[in-house]
């Protein structure tokens, strides 16, 4: 005698569970899908630290661009890219993966006005930057 399944089939009495191709089909899928968020997931892993090194190169960039700002007098002055801070970390001390250097000339922009530009450069995959420049009013 057949009876109606739960799933719309008809299943023989005394049938029960799934079948050993169900569980295959099953476990597959599940493997697809659990390696579609594990690609995902490493993607976004490494676009997180690709923001973090952006966020930390434009704080040292900062960091830098304030200093040389504070000094009351600027003379023209050019390190990049041959010189400057070689392996610095987050911190501003040594031993870490980034390079700053800085130059500051006179500006075409007017009489009286220095360019300051800063250069904070690191190796990923590729070498990447990031570059910050201001224009400062000198007496």
């Amino acid at each position: 005698m057949l009876m109606p399944g739960r799933f719309g089939r008809r299943l023989a009495l005394g049938e029960k569970g799934l079948s050993y191709t169900e569980v295959l089909m099953s476990l597959a899928l599940v493997s697809i899908g659990v390696l579609g968020f594990s690609l995902n997931t490493v993607s976004v892993i490494r676009g997180n630290q690709r923001s973090a090194d952006y966020t930390v190169a434009a704080n040292l960039a900062q960091d830098k661009m304030e200093q040389l700002k504070a000094q009351p007098a600027l003379p023209d002055f050019d390190n990049c890219p041959a010189a400057g801070e070689r392996g610095i970390a987050a911190t501003g001390a040594p031993g870490g993966a980034y390079d700053r250097c800085w130059a500051v000339k006179n500006s075409i922009v007017g009489s009286g006005l220095k360019e300051v530009v800063v250069i904070v450069s690191w190796k990923e995959s590729e070498i990447r930057s990031v570059r910050l420049s201001t224009l400062v009013a000198v007496e």
